[in-house]
């Protein structure tokens, strides 16, 4: 990103994918499509895991590992503990979740 900005250099669809600047390629015209059915995804989720991962993980990744490893522990006892989450890992061990993950 230093060298973008401070040259000015534009990136292509297929760089910014390559450079993991972009998560999604597609066709022209097809973007709003595509930036809806993660957006389905993520309001499914748990407000609880929606939180954590917008929240405290950035600021795990910023401790050190020993504060870092008992934050995540904490904010996944905290998440695991949503009716929401309890019912989908419930699904998920009895084999009745249905959710298809698509790369």
């Amino acid at each position: 990103m230093t060298d973008l900005m401070l040259t000015g250099r534009l990136l292509d669809a297929e760089e910014s994918l390559r450079d993991g600047l972009a998560v999604y390629l597609v066709d022209s015209g097809q973007g709003l499509d595509k930036a809806l059915e993660p957006a389905k995804q993520i309001a499914n989720n748990s407000p609880v895991i929606n939180y954590a991962i917008l929240h405290a993980l950035p600021r795990i990744a910023e401790t050190d590992p020993e504060t870092g490893l008992l934050m995540e522990s904490l904010m996944a006892a905290v998440a695991l503990s949503s009716p929401e989450t309890k019912q989908r890992v419930n699904d998920f061990l009895t084999g009745k979740s249905t959710e298809v993950v698509q790369r």
